[in-house]
């Protein structure tokens, strides 16, 4: 039996261990712990064991820590492995190499062979081709009935969400907040998702703007309304693939790569037009879709979680830790981790 410890330093990762999470608990493949910062504990939701302080988890000596992000704290024992907090590889910190990890489990053929490069070049960790566990829960089934009673949308209205990123270099919500209220229609519902980083001035603009056809999203979670959307508005986020991954139309703004996926706007005044564009002919850019999809996760079949567990068995039953080099001090990086989590033993 393993012990297994989840590292949560951001909500919006809670959605991502969740399969693999549920998987070691239904088939009690071992004990398992979550670390969540203690920014975030009052948002924990989950119903698995959860770590107040890094104390405890250090306590726990975990043999595997799964990161749904860039690093992990240097003191905890076990293998480090790396599941990654999103599918939006062209942000340059996706193939950001920090020294933390021992294995790196991939979503797909792109972003594989880009860290098997790395994995080369570095030898201090190795690559396995897993696919994303988050995406178990988007491609589960659901009724769509019963999610229009959770999120309180009539069922026979068309449900458009907004879900832009934070970053700076790619966000789109000056232009979106200069529009959005004119948007909505009688039959429509629309959702903003606020994103966890957003800027505070931007929430209180769609708090404003709230209504009976705006709704503001603050929930971690977004497996509900990306399976409940008609139509996807973003920019350059990671939402933008889980969303097409169900195969529907997205339209995103002053997006750079793999257009082939869907209407893409660089003037925000034809986005009324491509919204109805979308609604009337949802199969339009369905090939694209399927394109990038087939390079970043091609996997359908909600296995991606057990995939990462078989991965991390075979790398322990191995001893495959044995034949990776030494990994850097990385002294500063460390120390940037302690500061920022106030523990220094």
């Amino acid at each position: 039996m393993r012990r297994y410890l989840h590292f949560i330093t951001q909500a919006y990762s809670l959605s991502v261990i969740r399969p693999l999470a549920q998987l070691i608990a239904n088939e009690h493949l071992g004990e398992q712990q979550i670390f969540i910062a203690p920014k975030l504990q009052r948002d924990y939701d989950l119903p698995f064991p959860v770590c107040q302080r890094l104390s405890e988890a250090l306590a726990f000596q975990p043999e595997v820590v799964f990161v749904p992000g860039n690093v992990v704290y240097p003191g905890l024992p076990g293998l480090k492995v790396q599941i990654f907090h999103g599918l939006c590889e062209e942000k340059g910190g996706h193939y950001k190499i920090t020294g933390f990890f021992d294995l790196y489990c991939t979503s797909g053929p792109l972003i594989t062979a880009r860290f098997q490069q790395l994995a080369q070049k570095y030898r201090h960790f190795q690559v396995v081709e897993t696919g994303w566990p988050k995406v178990d829960a988007i491609l589960e089934p659901f009724r769509r009935e019963q999610l229009c009673a959770e999120l309180g949308v009539p069922i026979d209205n068309k449900v458009i969400l907004y879900a832009p990123t934070f970053s700076p270099r790619f966000k789109s919500t000056q232009k979106m907040m200069a529009i959005i209220a004119q948007l909505p229609r009688e039959n429509e519902t629309w959702f903003v998702k606020l994103h966890d980083l957003m800027a505070l001035s931007e929430r209180d603009y769609f708090r404003q703007i709230a209504n009976d056809r705006i709704h503001l999203y603050d929930h971690y979670d977004s497996v509900p309304l990306l399976q409940l959307a008609d139509v996807l508005i973003s920019d350059t986020s990671s939402i933008v693939y889980e969303f097409i991954l169900l195969d529907k139309p997205v339209i995103t703004l002053d997006a750079r790569v793999r257009l082939q996926k869907g209407v893409n706007l660089s003037d925000i005044n034809q986005l009324r037009a491509a919204i109805d564009q979308s609604l009337s002919n949802p199969r339009e850019y369905h090939i694209g879709r399927v394109e990038a999809i087939s390079a970043l996760h091609p996997y359908q079949d909600c296995q991606s979680s057990r995939r990462v567990i078989e991965a991390v068995e075979y790398f322990l039953c191995n001893s495959l830790v044995t034949q990776l080099r030494r990994k850097p001090l990385n002294l500063f990086r460390r120390l940037q981790v302690r500061r920022q989590m106030k523990a220094w033993f």
